[in-house]
Protein backbone atom coordinates (compact mmCIF):
# COMPACT_ATOMS: atom_id res chain seq x y z
CA UNK A 1 0.00 0.00 0.00
CA UNK A 2 2.79 2.55 0.72
CA UNK A 3 4.01 1.55 -2.90
CA UNK A 4 0.63 1.77 -4.38
CA UNK A 5 0.15 5.46 -2.66
CA UNK A 6 3.79 6.56 -3.83
CA UNK A 7 3.29 5.63 -7.24
CA UNK A 8 -0.97 6.90 -7.46
CA UNK A 9 0.91 10.44 -5.94
CA UNK A 10 3.89 10.52 -8.94
CA UNK A 11 1.42 9.34 -11.53
CA UNK A 12 -1.54 12.00 -10.73
CA UNK A 13 1.64 14.65 -11.18
CA UNK A 14 2.63 13.76 -14.26
CA UNK A 15 1.75 15.72 -17.01
CA UNK A 16 0.62 13.24 -19.62
CA UNK A 17 -2.04 11.74 -17.83
CA UNK A 18 -4.16 15.08 -17.44
CA UNK A 19 -3.14 15.31 -21.57
CA UNK A 20 -4.70 11.96 -21.84
CA UNK A 21 -7.65 12.89 -20.46
CA UNK A 22 -8.19 16.08 -22.32
CA UNK A 23 -6.79 14.44 -25.75
CA UNK A 24 -10.14 12.05 -25.60
CA UNK A 25 -12.45 14.90 -24.85
CA UNK A 26 -11.41 16.18 -27.64
CA UNK A 27 -10.93 14.07 -30.49
CA UNK A 28 -14.67 12.41 -28.90
CA UNK A 29 -15.72 16.02 -29.79
CA UNK A 30 -13.79 16.08 -33.03
CA UNK A 31 -15.92 12.76 -34.10
CA UNK A 32 -19.07 14.61 -33.00
CA UNK A 33 -18.07 17.32 -35.25
CA UNK A 34 -16.87 15.82 -38.46
CA UNK A 35 -18.85 12.58 -38.81
CA UNK A 36 -22.39 11.44 -39.07
CA UNK A 37 -24.08 11.58 -35.21
CA UNK A 38 -26.04 8.14 -35.13
CA UNK A 39 -26.84 4.87 -32.75
CA UNK A 40 -23.57 3.61 -34.43
CA UNK A 41 -21.20 6.58 -32.85
CA UNK A 42 -22.89 5.93 -29.62
CA UNK A 43 -22.24 1.99 -29.54
CA UNK A 44 -18.49 3.17 -30.54
CA UNK A 45 -18.19 5.96 -28.11
CA UNK A 46 -17.90 8.44 -30.31
CA UNK A 47 -14.22 6.98 -31.48
CA UNK A 48 -13.06 6.34 -27.52
CA UNK A 49 -13.01 2.46 -28.42
CA UNK A 50 -9.57 3.88 -30.72
CA UNK A 51 -8.12 6.75 -28.75
CA UNK A 52 -8.21 5.03 -25.54
CA UNK A 53 -5.94 2.23 -26.36
CA UNK A 54 -2.99 4.39 -28.16
CA UNK A 55 -3.50 6.85 -25.01
CA UNK A 56 -2.93 3.99 -22.81
CA UNK A 57 0.72 3.37 -24.79
CA UNK A 58 1.93 6.56 -24.76
CA UNK A 59 1.11 7.14 -20.89
CA UNK A 60 2.24 3.82 -19.54
CA UNK A 61 5.92 3.48 -21.48
CA UNK A 62 6.07 7.33 -20.63
CA UNK A 63 5.90 6.62 -16.93
CA UNK A 64 7.70 3.85 -16.48
CA UNK A 65 10.63 5.34 -19.30
CA UNK A 66 10.50 8.17 -16.85
CA UNK A 67 12.35 6.15 -14.09
CA UNK A 68 15.18 5.56 -16.13
CA UNK A 69 15.81 8.59 -17.77
CA UNK A 70 15.47 10.60 -14.88
CA UNK A 71 17.62 8.12 -12.77
CA UNK A 72 15.09 7.68 -10.10
CA UNK A 73 14.89 4.11 -10.42
CA UNK A 74 17.83 3.74 -8.10
CA UNK A 75 15.97 5.37 -5.39
CA UNK A 76 12.91 2.93 -6.31
CA UNK A 77 15.19 -0.41 -6.05
CA UNK A 78 17.22 1.04 -2.28
CA UNK A 79 13.72 1.77 -1.23
CA UNK A 80 12.15 -1.49 -2.04
CA UNK A 81 14.05 -4.54 -2.87
CA UNK A 82 11.02 -6.38 -4.13
CA UNK A 83 11.47 -5.62 -7.31
CA UNK A 84 8.17 -7.39 -8.65
CA UNK A 85 5.89 -4.44 -6.00
CA UNK A 86 7.82 -2.16 -8.11
CA UNK A 87 6.41 -3.35 -11.69
CA UNK A 88 3.14 -4.78 -10.54
CA UNK A 89 2.04 -1.23 -8.74
CA UNK A 90 2.97 0.45 -11.55
CA UNK A 91 1.07 -1.50 -13.92
CA UNK A 92 -1.88 -1.61 -11.52
CA UNK A 93 -1.76 2.38 -11.46
CA UNK A 94 -2.23 2.43 -15.56
CA UNK A 95 -4.74 0.05 -15.63
CA UNK A 96 -6.54 1.63 -13.32
CA UNK A 97 -6.15 5.20 -15.24
CA UNK A 98 -7.69 2.93 -17.89
CA UNK A 99 -10.68 2.72 -16.43
CA UNK A 100 -10.85 6.46 -15.80
CA UNK A 101 -10.35 7.05 -19.42
CA UNK A 102 -13.52 4.75 -19.93
CA UNK A 103 -15.32 5.96 -17.52
CA UNK A 104 -15.00 9.58 -18.77
CA UNK A 105 -15.75 8.37 -22.24
CA UNK A 106 -19.03 6.49 -21.39
CA UNK A 107 -20.35 9.55 -18.96
CA UNK A 108 -19.17 11.78 -22.30
CA UNK A 109 -20.93 9.10 -24.75
CA UNK A 110 -24.21 9.48 -22.84
CA UNK A 111 -23.80 13.11 -22.43
CA UNK A 112 -23.76 13.69 -26.42
CA UNK A 113 -26.26 10.75 -26.93
CA UNK A 114 -29.06 12.76 -25.09
CA UNK A 115 -27.94 16.03 -26.79
CA UNK A 116 -27.79 14.33 -29.92
CA UNK A 117 -29.16 10.83 -30.62
CA UNK A 118 -33.38 10.38 -30.38
CA UNK A 119 -33.09 6.58 -30.32
CA UNK A 120 -34.34 5.35 -27.00
CA UNK A 121 -31.85 3.04 -24.81
CA UNK A 122 -33.99 0.46 -25.26
CA UNK A 123 -34.18 -0.15 -29.41
CA UNK A 124 -33.54 -3.20 -31.14
CA UNK A 125 -30.58 -3.00 -33.07
CA UNK A 126 -28.36 -5.09 -35.10
CA UNK A 127 -28.28 -8.54 -33.71
CA UNK A 128 -31.48 -8.06 -31.66
CA UNK A 129 -29.98 -6.41 -28.52
CA UNK A 130 -30.81 -2.86 -27.52
CA UNK A 131 -28.50 0.46 -27.82
CA UNK A 132 -27.76 -0.18 -24.12
CA UNK A 133 -26.54 -3.60 -24.13
CA UNK A 134 -24.13 -2.90 -26.98
CA UNK A 135 -22.85 -0.21 -25.65
CA UNK A 136 -21.58 -1.78 -22.28
CA UNK A 137 -20.84 -4.51 -24.56
CA UNK A 138 -18.29 -1.90 -25.94
CA UNK A 139 -17.12 -0.68 -22.70
CA UNK A 140 -16.35 -4.58 -20.84
CA UNK A 141 -14.15 -5.15 -24.03
CA UNK A 142 -12.40 -1.28 -24.03
CA UNK A 143 -11.88 -2.58 -20.38
CA UNK A 144 -10.12 -5.69 -21.37
CA UNK A 145 -8.25 -4.96 -24.26
CA UNK A 146 -6.67 -1.91 -21.70
CA UNK A 147 -5.58 -4.51 -19.71
CA UNK A 148 -3.79 -6.51 -22.92
CA UNK A 149 -2.78 -3.15 -23.98
CA UNK A 150 -0.82 -1.78 -20.35
CA UNK A 151 0.65 -4.96 -20.04
CA UNK A 152 2.15 -5.10 -24.06
CA UNK A 153 3.49 -1.30 -23.14
CA UNK A 154 5.35 -2.03 -20.19
CA UNK A 155 6.61 -5.15 -22.12
CA UNK A 156 7.64 -3.40 -24.95
CA UNK A 157 9.26 -0.59 -22.65
CA UNK A 158 11.74 -3.13 -21.26
CA UNK A 159 12.18 -5.16 -24.21
CA UNK A 160 13.32 -1.78 -26.57
CA UNK A 161 14.14 1.08 -24.07
CA UNK A 162 13.22 3.74 -26.76
CA UNK A 163 9.77 5.74 -24.89
CA UNK A 164 9.45 7.23 -29.26
CA UNK A 165 9.99 3.50 -30.47
CA UNK A 166 7.38 1.77 -28.07
CA UNK A 167 4.61 4.91 -28.79
CA UNK A 168 5.26 4.05 -32.49
CA UNK A 169 4.68 0.10 -31.91
CA UNK A 170 1.35 1.64 -30.17
CA UNK A 171 0.50 3.83 -32.97
CA UNK A 172 1.15 1.01 -35.89
CA UNK A 173 -0.98 -1.43 -33.85
CA UNK A 174 -4.08 0.81 -33.06
CA UNK A 175 -4.34 2.04 -36.93
CA UNK A 176 -2.76 -1.13 -39.06
CA UNK A 177 -3.14 -4.14 -36.18
CA UNK A 178 -6.54 -5.47 -37.21
CA UNK A 179 -6.18 -4.90 -41.16
CA UNK A 180 -2.55 -7.29 -40.85
CA UNK A 181 -4.27 -9.62 -39.17
CA UNK A 182 -7.14 -9.52 -41.52
CA UNK A 183 -4.90 -9.88 -44.50
CA UNK A 184 -2.73 -12.76 -43.34
CA UNK A 185 -5.75 -15.09 -42.09
CA UNK A 186 -7.28 -14.29 -45.86
CA UNK A 187 -4.03 -15.28 -47.19
CA UNK A 188 -3.36 -18.52 -45.85
CA UNK A 189 -7.20 -19.74 -45.12
CA UNK A 190 -5.87 -23.12 -44.15
CA UNK A 191 -4.08 -21.95 -41.14
CA UNK A 192 -6.77 -19.59 -39.74
CA UNK A 193 -7.21 -22.31 -36.59
CA UNK A 194 -3.70 -21.14 -35.54
CA UNK A 195 -3.48 -17.79 -37.01
CA UNK A 196 -6.72 -16.11 -35.41
CA UNK A 197 -4.96 -16.64 -32.11
CA UNK A 198 -2.47 -13.99 -33.16
CA UNK A 199 -1.90 -11.02 -30.88
CA UNK A 200 -2.70 -8.51 -33.47
CA UNK A 201 -6.26 -10.48 -33.63
CA UNK A 202 -6.96 -9.61 -29.89
CA UNK A 203 -7.72 -6.26 -30.76
CA UNK A 204 -11.25 -7.07 -32.51
CA UNK A 205 -12.56 -7.41 -28.61
CA UNK A 206 -13.56 -4.00 -28.76
CA UNK A 207 -16.00 -4.29 -32.00
CA UNK A 208 -17.03 -7.79 -31.10
CA UNK A 209 -18.28 -7.51 -27.68
CA UNK A 210 -20.62 -5.02 -28.70
CA UNK A 211 -21.15 -6.54 -32.66
CA UNK A 212 -21.18 -9.65 -32.20
CA UNK A 213 -20.90 -10.14 -35.90
CA UNK A 214 -17.42 -9.49 -36.10
CA UNK A 215 -17.01 -13.49 -34.92
CA UNK A 216 -17.07 -13.86 -38.45
CA UNK A 217 -13.68 -11.24 -38.78
CA UNK A 218 -11.75 -12.34 -35.94
CA UNK A 219 -12.90 -16.10 -36.47
CA UNK A 220 -13.12 -15.87 -32.04
CA UNK A 221 -16.06 -16.32 -29.84
CA UNK A 222 -17.17 -13.77 -27.61
CA UNK A 223 -15.57 -16.25 -25.09
CA UNK A 224 -12.33 -17.55 -27.44
CA UNK A 225 -11.32 -13.58 -27.22
CA UNK A 226 -11.91 -13.01 -24.03
CA UNK A 227 -9.98 -15.65 -22.80
CA UNK A 228 -7.15 -14.49 -25.68
CA UNK A 229 -6.66 -11.25 -24.69
CA UNK A 230 -6.02 -12.43 -20.56
CA UNK A 231 -3.92 -14.68 -21.71
CA UNK A 232 -1.93 -12.66 -23.87
CA UNK A 233 -2.06 -9.77 -20.99
CA UNK A 234 -0.65 -12.74 -18.18
CA UNK A 235 1.97 -13.57 -21.16
CA UNK A 236 3.11 -9.52 -21.21
CA UNK A 237 3.68 -9.61 -17.41
CA UNK A 238 5.82 -12.53 -17.09
CA UNK A 239 7.94 -11.09 -19.92
CA UNK A 240 8.44 -7.74 -19.11
CA UNK A 241 9.00 -8.37 -14.99
CA UNK A 242 11.35 -11.33 -16.34
CA UNK A 243 12.65 -8.29 -18.56
CA UNK A 244 12.62 -6.15 -15.93
CA UNK A 245 14.58 -7.85 -13.46
CA UNK A 246 17.30 -8.93 -15.93
CA UNK A 247 17.84 -4.66 -17.05
CA UNK A 248 20.43 -3.15 -15.91
CA UNK A 249 20.08 0.46 -14.53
Amino acid sequence: MTSLRAELFKFSHQKSALAGILILILLMIYSVLTTKVDSTQVIFEFGAVQWIPIIMIAVGSTFFAMEYQNRTILILLYKNTKRWQIYWVKLMIVWLYSLILTLIATLLTIVLKLLLVRTPWSTLIGNHQTLLTLLTGNVIGTVIYALFIVTLSFMLTMLIKINVAVIGIGLALGFLGAGISVALMGAFTSLIPVLRWNPLNMIFITQQLANPAYATVSHLSSFEIIGGNLSYATIFIILGYGLFKKRRI
